[in-house]
């Protein structure tokens, strides 16, 4: 052996050290506590000096607008679905204690705790993704494991698996209970997937999500959430455990009775076609024809403005 080859060996070792550790230090790490990045405009503490960010108050809150679809690119099946939707209708046994679906949890009142299954060789065999409203925890597969049938059940979660290029972890998501993807009846189907993004800066934890819906959507729907570090944790409920009637916290409590007093039984509040008493309520406020908040795939971009200028 010539004294030439245990150096070029010990180079090459280290090379695929190096390219290794290259490797897991892209794949940031996303595991623990994270809160969302103020109070908003409803819970903040009014009179005082508040000095939190408001990122999507309206979702994060007491919720978004009726009648505001502004750049969402609903098909007419979409928008009739939506207009059709009466806020009382949460107030129901059946709906109260719904759980806010994969195509919105991220957006809506959040408080997440993420943690990692590993197997003996370290690998992640799977992330979970607990404190989104109603505790509709995500678990994200990264064994390679397929998805189900077609035919296996739908939940409020869905089925999710994911894989990592460079920092960023790439979730794909089917198997999703119908829902909305705004909190004020815009509706996702439960054809609808999700690809979700999750991109680690620092303390900040920013999560994109791609909504593809053949029955409600003529293109796909992006929308992204930020969260902050919270190394002191959330008060969120330990994974697999259904959120308890009493005792927990507001993203747990369940209570499913009649919240809202009606006369009749079994009322499924709703509003008939043409008589959605909101529709153009929201366009006056902001001045622009009561068409800019119906939504549909022109309103998504910039150049939608110049139809209003006319």
């Amino acid at each position: 052996m010539s004294a030439r080859q245990p150096v070029t060996l010990s180079c090459l070792v280290a090379l695929l050290l190096a390219a290794t550790a290259g490797t897991a230090a892209a794949q940031a790490d996303i595991v623990g506590y994270w809160g969302q990045p103020g109070q908003g405009v409803s819970f903040a503490q009014r009179g005082r000096n508040n000095t939190n960010y408001n990122e999507d108050a309206h979702e994060r809150q007491e919720g978004p607008l009726l009648v505001d679809y502004l750049g969402v690119p609903l098909n007419e099946e979409g928008r009739s679905r939506a207009l059709t939707y009466d806020s009382a209708l949460l107030g129901v046994p059946e709906h109260v204690c719904m759980r806010h679906p994969s195509t919105y949890s991220f957006w809506g009142p959040a408080q997440l705790r993420i943690a990692a299954e590993l197997d003996a060789n370290l690998d992640v065999v799977h992330y979970t993704v607990g404190g989104t409203f109603r505790r509709a925890d995500r678990t994200i597969w990264m064994d390679g494991r397929p998805h189900p049938s077609a035919y296996a059940p739908h939940t409020w979660a869905g089925f999710t698996t994911g894989r990592w290029e460079g920092g960023t972890l790439i979730t794909t998501t089917t198997h999703i209970k119908w829902g909305w993807i705004r909190r004020n009846g815009v509706p996702s189907s439960d054809q609808a997937t999700v690809t979700t993004y999750y991109t680690r800066n620092g303390d900040i934890l920013t999560i994109t999500w791609i909504v593809y819906d053949p029955l409600y959507l003529t293109e796909p729907y992006i929308k992204s959430a930020d969260f902050i570090a919270n190394p002191g944790g959330v008060n969120v409920a330990a994974f697999d455990v259904e959120p308890a009637d009493q005792g927990n916290n507001f993203f747990a409590l369940c209570f499913p009775r009649e919240e809202i007093a009606t006369q009749e039984r079994h009322v499924v509040p709703h509003y008939l076609p043409g008589e959605n008493p909101f529709v153009g309520e929201h366009a006056g406020a902001l001045g622009v024809p009561a068409e800019a908040t119906l939504g549909g795939a022109e309103t998504m971009y910039p150049e939608y403005k110049d139809r209003l200028t006319r």
